[in-house]
């Protein structure tokens, strides 16, 4: 099993993730090639190396001429179609686009397909998307793993006026992950950034074992005194013996004092903290009185927060820990078609087994076009395959 595995010394940045990725061998001339088929204005990618604290890095800096200034992410999207990306990499991109939407949507208390934003509109967070996703997809990893966070201090000017650092997008798409704050006073992590590694990949700490192939490293602009602006990324082949596994904390709480509409709201809440699974069974408890039985899965790193927030939203008076190992199939996100309709898939294995499953979110976008049951889509997928 390969990963790739971003050290987050300083912050990240669109262009920063993807400079490191080329510094580890990615061509960018694919890049450019697929750049020239997009239906936008004529982009150049100037590649330098630059020193940082001694070490040698790679700078990545798209350079164009007149940009539009606004595009919503319907039109981006568009592009991208427009452009022949691969069904496989236009999945991708999407997701990452639409993590971007939805963070920028709930901070501005409006719909996701009326954001209107810089970020978005700019060809440079276009590079920054469609690049990285070539990467994953040139590399042939199976996952992305990254390290804590870390952004800067204080209040940076943008568009939509004077923000706190981390803005309010990237705070609402790092929501449950570990951060830590250097003592910078300006942004280091940027939505852009913020939304490749929360879409693309999981927190993991410490670095996973496994053997480095190969290293690179990227940098940023920006240029600081006590701290290497840059970004470390490794090619990482796990070791076989832990491929198929990791260790994970269970928190449980039984309780006989709510209702199930408590819980459900509980349940959502964890999930957007970022719980790996959230489930809840009925049970009986002291005195013959009727409870529920809350079961969170997580990583260690987001054990507090869940712990907090279970107590918080239930007002139980304790919460059982357990950490675990488990035993997981690879997978792997992918494209297919169902009966003339792109849809979206996980590509599995164990071992020698392999099998694939349908996402649910595209069995319901087709169900609702067609008119028909997920049920019956999920019947479909199955007979297409034999």
């Amino acid at each position: 099993m390969r990963i790739l595995y971003f050290d987050l010394l300083c912050g990240a940045a669109g262009d920063m993730l993807l400079a490191s990725l080329i510094d580890l061998g990615f061509p960018v001339t694919l890049l450019e090639e697929q750049l020239k088929k997009l239906p936008i204005e004529q982009i150049t990618l100037r590649i330098e190396k630059i020193k940082r604290s001694g070490i040698t890095c790679t700078s990545m800096v798209p350079e164009f001429g007149h940009a539009h200034e606004h595009r919503h992410l319907s039109d981006i999207l568009g592009i991208l179609q427009k452009g022949g990306v691969a069904p496989e990499l236009y999945a991708m991109c999407e997701k990452v686009l639409d993590r971007l939407a939805e963070a920028e949507a709930s901070v501005h208390g409006i719909p996701k397909e009326s954001v209107h934003f810089h970020e978005i509109g700019a060809l440079d967070t276009i590079v920054d998307i469609l690049g990285v996703c070539m990467a994953m997809d040139y590399f042939k990893v199976d996952d992305i793993c990254f390290s804590i966070l870390t952004d800067g201090h204080g209040t940076i000017s943008t568009a939509h006026g004077t923000m706190p650092v981390p803005v309010p997008a990237t705070a609402a798409m790092i929501r449950g992950l570990a951060l830590k704050t250097l003592d910078l006073p300006t942004e280091l992590l940027t939505p852009t950034g913020a939304a490749l590694l929360t879409t693309l990949g999981t927190q993991c700490t410490p670095t996973p074992e496994g053997k480095v192939d190969a290293m690179g490293y990227g940098c940023g602009t920006k240029v600081f005194e006590t701290h290497p602006n840059f970004i470390r990324v490794s090619l990482i082949e796990l070791d076989p013996g832990n491929a198929s596994g990791d260790t994970v904390v269970v928190l449980e709480s039984d309780m006989d004092h709510i209702s199930g509409e408590i819980m459900g709201d509980v349940s959502t809440r964890l999930f957007s903290l970022g719980a790996l699974d959230v489930c809840y069974l009925p049970v009986f408890m002291k005195k013959g009185r009727p409870g529920y039985r809350l079961s969170v899965v997580t990583y260690e790193v987001q054990m507090q927060q869940m712990v907090d927030a279970i107590i918080r939203h239930t007002r139980t008076l304790g919460v059982r820990i357990q950490r675990v190992d488990r035993v997981v199939a690879q997978r792997k996100a992918s494209v297919t078609t169902l009966g003339g309709e792109q849809c979206a898939e996980k590509k599995c294995s164990y071992q020698d087994y392999q099998f694939e499953k349908p996402e649910y979110e595209a069995l319901a976008k087709i169900a609702d076009k067609r008119g028909c049951s997920v049920l019956d889509l999920m019947e479909e997928y199955l007979r297409e395959r034999g």
